[in-house]
C-alpha cells in the first residue's frame, strides 16, 4: 500500500478490510471499506464510491437515525457510479445488531425502503456471526452470477453474542409479508 492510499483512507475515515474468498468462480479479493462517517451523519465525497463494484448499505437496527441515513448513502453511491448506459451496480441493504433484541428500534416489518428500491435486504449480527457468510455469498452471486458458491470457509472472528435464530427467521418472514 502506498502512502498516498493510506492518507486517502485516513482522510475519508474509512478502514479497509481485505477479504480473500475461494469460490466456484475462482479466488476473489473483496476490499471492504468501513467508514466511520455514518456515525456522525456525514458522507464521503464521490471519489470514495467511484471505484466500487458493489455496495452493502448497513444500518444499525438499534438506531433509527442510521436507518434514515441509508437513503443518503444510496444516493451518493448511485450518483458516483450511475454512468449513462451502464448497468446498475449491485446493492444489498443489511440491518445489523440483531443480537440486541431489547435495544432494537427498527423492526423487520417496518423496513420498507429496500423494497421500494427493489433491493435485497438481510439482517445480520457480526458479534454472533449470524448471517454474515450468507451476506457475503449474496454479494458474490450479485457480482459473479447466481451459480457462484463458496468453496472454502470464511474466517470470522469468534462469536461473542448470540442470536435467537427462531426470532430472526420470524422477523424476516414478517419483513417478507409486510
Amino acid at each position: 500500500m502506498s502512502g498516498k492510499e493510506f492518507k486517502v483512507r485516513r482522510a475519508l475515515k474509512a478502514e479497509l478490510f481485505p477479504l480473500t474468498l475461494y469460490t466456484s468462480a475462482g479466488t476473489v479479493l473483496l476490499n471492504v471499506y468501513d467508514s466511520t462517517l455514518h456515525a456522525k451523519g456525514g458522507l464521503p465525497d464521490q471519489g470514495f464510491f467511484r471505484t466500487a463494484d458493489a455496495c452493502i448499505l448497513f444500518f444499525d437496527t438499534t438506531n433509527e437515525a442510521s436507518y434514515k441515513n441509508i437513503e443518503k448513502w444510496y444516493d451518493a453511491f448511485n450518483s458516483a457510479n450511475g454512468r449513462k448506459g451502464s448497468a446498475p451496480l449491485p446493492i444489498i441493504v443489511a440491518g445489523t445488531k440483531i443480537d440486541n433484541t431489547k435495544g432494537r428500534e427498527i423492526q423487520s416489518k417496518d423496513v420498507e425502503w429496500p423494497k421500494k428500491k427493489g433491493l435485497e435486504y438481510r439482517e445480520i449480527s457480526s458479534k454472533a456471526n449470524f448471517g454474515v457468510k450468507e451476506l457475503v455469498l449474496d454479494l458474490l452471486k450479485a457480482l459473479l452470477g447466481d451459480g457462484t458458491q463458496l468453496t472454502d470457509t470464511v474466517d470470522l472472528a469468534a462469536a461473542d453474542a448470540q442470536v435467537d435464530e427462531a426470532a430472526a427467521e420470524k422477523a424476516m418472514k414478517e419483513y417478507g409479508d409486510a
